[in-house]
């Protein structure tokens, strides 16, 4: 995906799905956290300056990696509190996968790679989807970010990744409340 605004949605949707219900109130650290978990694989952007952008979309977007992460931050949940359902490390390992799965969605405008390393360590070859649900970015000229073709990704983005969000929350029936107003309340429609 583009920009972290898709990934954020989509961990909040898997959040949806393991609570049932938000409150952003009361839930905002467990949305964080999810909402971490969704974005963690791109922590390989902090070896751009170094590598190019010839490293992101390798090792930290694989499956290997979203179970690690998953692994790591449960037991550090678990250490944290015993109360932790042992379902919630599907639902972070979930999280963490669906990264690199949206950005498999996603037109990689570096052809050399040409998509992300889904089964690493098992295979170094980069898949890409023939056919992409998401328009990628081009991020190694100032000039392409701000663009209309960038404008019209991030906005593709958000209708996409928020229309799985709002799914998530009608199929599951939820509840989403801000604090002040009520959303939308079992399936009863939005109010």
């Amino acid at each position: 995906m583009p920009l972290p605004i898709g990934h954020s949605l989509i961990s909040a949707g898997v959040y949806a799905a393991y609570k049932g219900s938000i409150d952003i109130r009361q839930d905002f650290k467990e949305i964080a956290l999810f909402v971490f978990m969704g974005l963690l694989p791109d922590v390989d952007f902090i070896t751009v300056p170094f590598t190019g952008f010839g490293a992101h979309r390798g090792v930290t977007h694989s499956f290997a990696f979203a179970f690690a992460a998953a692994t790591i931050v449960f037991a550090i949940a678990r250490t944290l509190s015993r109360r932790v359902p042992a379902r919630l490390w599907g639902f972070l390992f979930l999280t963490a996968a669906l990264h690199p799965v949206c950005d498999f969605f996603t037109y990689d405008y570096l052809v050399e790679r040409g998509g992300v390393e889904l089964f690493y360590p098992f295979s170094l070859k980069y898949y890409q989807s023939p056919y992409p649900l998401f328009s990628g970015i081009e991020l190694r000229y100032l000039n392409t970010i701000f663009s209309l073709h960038t404008l019209m990704a991030v906005v593709r983005e958000a209708f996409i990744s928020g229309t799985v969000f709002v799914a998530v929350l009608y199929l599951k029936g939820a509840r989403v409340k801000t604090g002040y107003w009520l959303v939308c309340e079992k399936n009863d429609g939005f109010k």
